[in-house]
């Protein structure tokens, strides 16, 4: 079970990045984190650095191997999770509450696989 938490977790973190990278590319949604670049580096962390930290949790890889790895789940499911998670979960309310759904949700469901585990 703890296992399927943190999967599920670093999915939706993924999907982070994914809509945060629809959001640079939309000219009507753009919310004003984008503006600072502090603020604009949650996204880039929870879907190349937070993922990482699941699945070195998970299976026996070196953590550079995973990272190189999730380098390429990112760039190849990256765009289909995220247009997954906004098909199922988007809230009609902008990109922008879709992205803090989505890294508040990864982020819990991470939390709580950990301490399940």
């Amino acid at each position: 079970m703890a296992t399927v938490l943190l999967v599920i977790g670093a999915v939706l973190l993924i999907s982070t990045f994914g809509i945060h990278s629809c959001i640079l590319e939309s000219e009507i949604d753009n919310p004003a984190y984008t503006s600072n670049p502090l603020l604009s580096a949650i996204p880039w962390i929870s879907g190349f650095v937070l993922p990482v930290i699941v699945w070195a949790k998970i299976t026996e890889f070196h953590w550079i191997a995973l990272f190189f790895i999730n380098l390429g789940v990112v760039r190849i499911l990256g765009p289909l999770l995220t247009k997954g998670f906004l098909i199922r979960f988007a809230s009609g309310k902008g990109l922008g509450i879709d992205m803090v759904t989505a890294f508040v949700s990864g982020i819990i469901t991470i939390v709580i696989g950990l301490v399940i585990q």
